[in-house]
């Protein structure tokens, strides 16, 4: 298993993973359908100029992503946001999104001391992903109720949390 920086090259890639995870009810909030190269290359290009994306790889296949980016409002410029992590059905649970998540707030820690937070939403009925977060740093800071639409029907709350960056430098 390989975790790097992801390219521009790596947007086929990451279009088939995050279309195989969105097959999969409960994961990512996109739907298969709302999965379009134009919505990979729009985060990628804007993690790549100013963010982070992070890609894992098991025998030459893209098997994880995760992305952060400035937000590009100066008010904003000390963090990271539209935080997504995406690992594909077979690799999860074998803490794979800890390790590729982990390596993301460690460039963060050690080469962005620019960027004090890095901020996500979690929809409420996903407490794996909830439970890793917090398990990475993270803090719940919030509960936005009926934001969500769950793919079972259910309307459900929209759980902001952020993380801190321990050397963050203003």
């Amino acid at each position: 298993m390989i975790i790097r920086k992801s390219t521009l090259e790596d947007l086929p890639s990451i279009l088939q993973l995050y279309k195989d995870v969105a097959r999969i009810s409960g994961g990512i909030a996109r739907k298969e359908h709302e999965i379009s190269e134009a919505y990979i290359l729009n985060f990628l290009t804007k993690s790549l100029a100013n963010g982070c994306s992070m890609v894992a790889e098991d025998n030459g296949k893209v098997v994880a992503e995760v992305h952060t980016y400035s937000l590009g409002i100066e008010c904003f410029k000390h963090l990271f946001g539209d935080t997504t992590i995406c690992v594909h059905p077979d690799y999860q649970g074998k803490g794979l999104g800890k390790k590729v998540f982990s390596t993301l707030l460690d460039y963060v820690s050690n080469e962005r001391k620019d960027i004090l937070r890095v901020e996500l939403h979690a929809r409420e009925s996903n407490a794996a992903a909830i439970e890793l977060y917090k398990k990475l740093g993270f803090s719940v800071e919030g509960r936005a109720v009926g934001r969500v639409l769950d793919p079972d029907g259910r309307i459900v709350a929209d759980v902001p949390m952020g993380w801190l960056n321990p050397n963050f430098v203003q």
